[in-house]
């Protein structure tokens, strides 16, 4: 135990003591919420606006401001999802500085075991990412205020710091594997690009999923990130969805949901949210067991 909380504290430190690597975790949220506030919120309202124009005696004054709620948290739902993946990335650049500058063979060698080893960086990056994602969705509560959109309930914020404890430890387990078999900053940097480039887009905030082709749809799935975007979204969205649907037919309300990527499918057969939170569980786990196995073989001219 003393082990384990030694190596929290260690890198815990080392990266909020980086100013810069906080930044740029938050990058990408900057980043989205600007695109969202100049041309995606815009796009998404107008066509989710014409599509309630369609049913009699809807579409007026009311239904616009709750679109434009739905919208705003709809992206918020997706920022989440990748903000997690952008600290713990952020956080792992400690241990390439340390494999760079030969520190980690030090710590490798230590009488610590590999389970202990990993989870004490897993849990580190877990808590850095956390946080962050905290301070991410207070940020997007004020802008939120700004724009005359209600605070969350309770309930609903107990739910989401919830799916971010588990969000944020599947892109832990994700990134400390990378991190072990990335040998230098270039590369780790090249990951970095990847990352920030493909994260929006594979977490359905740029493109609606029900936008995209069926290729693409299942390209998609086999990436986390749809998965929590999702579960995000039927939280952060629920109480906005009963009053933009009130009277409608529930046939609409799912096809918006199936478009905009609340409801996953695979084929005909809907995806149960219990089934995503063990999809997002079964890939943390899987990760840090390989994670464990590839240390434990390592050579010792690696450590």
């Amino acid at each position: 135990m003393r082990s384990f909380l030694a190596i929290n504290k260690r890198n815990l430190g080392l990266y909020f003591r980086d100013y810069s690597a906080v930044f740029f975790s938050l990058l990408s949220m900057i980043i989205v919420i600007a695109l969202m506030v100049f041309f995606i919120g815009d796009l998404n309202n107008r066509e989710l606006l014409d599509a309630i124009k369609l049913v009699p005696g809807r579409g007026g004054a009311d239904d616009e401001s709750t679109v434009k709620s739905f919208s705003f948290l709809w992206t918020c739902a997706g920022i989440m999802t990748i903000n997690a993946a952008t600290v713990t990335y952020a956080f792992f650049a400690t241990m390439i500085k340390d494999r760079t500058g030969n520190r980690l063979n030090s710590l490798l060698v230590m009488p610590v075991k590999r389970p202990v080893f990993v989870l004490g960086y897993v849990s580190g990056a877990w808590l850095a990412g956390v946080i962050m994602s905290i301070i991410t969705f207070v940020f997007t509560e004020i802008i939120g205020l700004t724009k005359g959109i209600e605070i969350l309930s309770f309930e609903t914020q107990i739910r989401l710091i919830l799916l971010t404890m588990l969000n944020t430890f599947v892109y832990s387990a994700i990134m400390f594997l990378l991190a072990s078999i990335i040998k230098s900053q270039s590369a780790w940097s090249g990951i970095g690009i990847i990352l920030g480039t493909l994260a929006g887009f594979l977490g359905g905030i740029y493109f609606p999923v029900g936008s995209m082709s069926e290729t693409m749809q299942k390209i998609v799935k086999c990436f986390p990130f749809i998965y929590g975007s999702s579960l995000f979204r039927k939280v952060m969205l629920g109480s906005v969805e009963n009053t933009l649907f009130d009277g409608m037919p529930e046939s609409i309300r799912s096809e918006v949901d199936r478009t905009m990527g609340m409801d996953l499918f695979f084929g005909n057969s809907q995806l149960s949210d219990i089934g995503k939170v063990g999809i997002l569980i079964a890939i943390g786990g899987f990760f840090i067991l390989l994670s464990t196995i590839c240390l434990s073989l390592s050579k010792k001219k690696d450590r």
